[in-house]
């Protein structure tokens, strides 16, 4: 009996081209390889600048940046302390509009750039300052850490798609999960898993643009990817897709959407996701090696938001259908590794082509990244 063994991707040199092993999601020691080369320093969503968009305009932040202020100061948006230097007290909550960043407890005040100002008091102003962070602009994205996102990106200037301009945030969202950080990027890296596990999704995409796709774009901290609606829209996968579709078609007149869904992935933290009329920023933080912190962020084109709450409530609802499934199928992949890890076992299979070629670009990322 002769079993057809199927042809393996290669590399120059000859040798297969496969997946991570399941020490590369398990182990202590890769897990702080990891924080040291890749997160340290790394470029950190922080908000969209339309957050802040008059000066003296703050938001108190949340999630990975708790304790930090996004404030319109002199026309820029920056990151200040949100801790009084003097008892360290949480002094602002919320959004507002201020002159000054005034602690409740004692009075003590600080200009928008973070330079005490008030010491109810004391003989002398001790002048501690509050520090801040000088924050980086892509496409309205804000960012704070080492390197420019618009020159790491730069190849995307040509997709008009990316533009988001009046939208406005709608929801956030912040979880803790018991799983590897990688694991939320990667399903998003590939469209392998979309026939099987996304009901709703695959029939509302072309699946001819998942199996072969079209329109993708990698550079060495990235890798995006379009997908148009399938056209007409078809018969919808689940109760969710069905109510989203016939919204979707009031919304557009009729029309196509310009696309179906574009995913970009800006290694190693940053997830940013374009859905008609949607855009979904989410950070990954990495606790530990099976705990993972997420804050997403969720913004609406600002006159869909006011006309069609209902439409607005229908793309949640998919988008937490499509999430929810996701997460499901990363446990499944962590519980499998997990297993082969504790037993000293390191398989490792091939890639897809061209269905995970955006994993095979971020592994590449994380092995040239760990060699130094």
């Amino acid at each position: 009996m002769s079993i057809n063994t199927p042809t393996l991707p290669h590399s120059s040199n000859g040798t297969a081209v496969l997946g991570l092993p399941p020490s590369w999601y398990l182990d202590p020691a890769i897990f702080e390889l990891e924080r040291r080369v890749l997160f340290d320093g790394s470029p950190q969503f922080v908000g969209r600048s339309q957050m802040v968009p008059r000066e003296g305009d703050y938001v108190a932040l949340e999630g990975a940046h708790a304790g930090q202020l996004l404030v319109r100061h002199r026309g820029e948006a920056q990151l200040v302390s949100n801790v009084c230097r003097h008892r360290q007290a949480l002094m602002l909550h919320g959004r507002g509009n201020a002159k000054r960043i005034v602690c409740p407890i004692h009075n003590w005040a600080y200009g928008l750039d973070g330079r005490q100002c008030a010491a109810p008091h004391f003989l002398e102003n001790p002048c501690l300052h509050l520090p801040t962070s000088p924050l980086r602009e892509w496409r309205g994205l804000l960012f704070m850490g080492d390197g420019d996102p618009a020159v790491a990106l730069a190849a995307l200037d040509d997709w008009p798609e990316l533009a988001a301009d009046g939208y406005v945030l709608d929801r956030i969202d912040q979880e803790e999960h018991d799983l590897n950080w990688k694991s939320f990027m990667e399903v998003y890296l590939e469209d392998y898993h979309v026939s099987a596990v996304h009901p709703g999704f695959r029939t509302f995409v072309n699946q001819d643009e998942l199996r072969a796709p079209q329109r993708v774009c990698c550079g060495e901290r990235f890798f995006a990817e379009m997908v148009s609606a399938k056209w007409p829209l078809g018969s919808p996968g689940s109760p969710r897709f069905a109510e989203y579709q016939r919204l979707l078609l009031e919304v557009t007149g009729g029309e196509a959407p310009a696309y179906g869904a574009i995913w970009l992935s800006y290694f190693p933290s940053t997830l940013i996701e374009w859905y008609p009329y949607f855009n979904v920023v989410t950070r990954y933080t990495p606790l530990s090696p099976e705990r993972t912190q997420l804050t997403s962020q969720y913004y609406v084109r600002s006159d869909i938001r006011e006309s069609r709450p209902d439409f607005v409530a229908a793309c949640h609802a998919v988008l937490d259908e499509v999430t929810s499934e996701d997460h499901d199928a990363s446990v499944r992949l962590h519980q499998g590794r997990r297993s082969l890890w504790k037993q000293g076992i390191e398989w490792q299979g091939p890639y897809q082509e061209p269905m995970e070629q955006g994993l095979q670009h971020f592994h590449d990322f994380l092995r040239t990244a760990a060699k130094g």
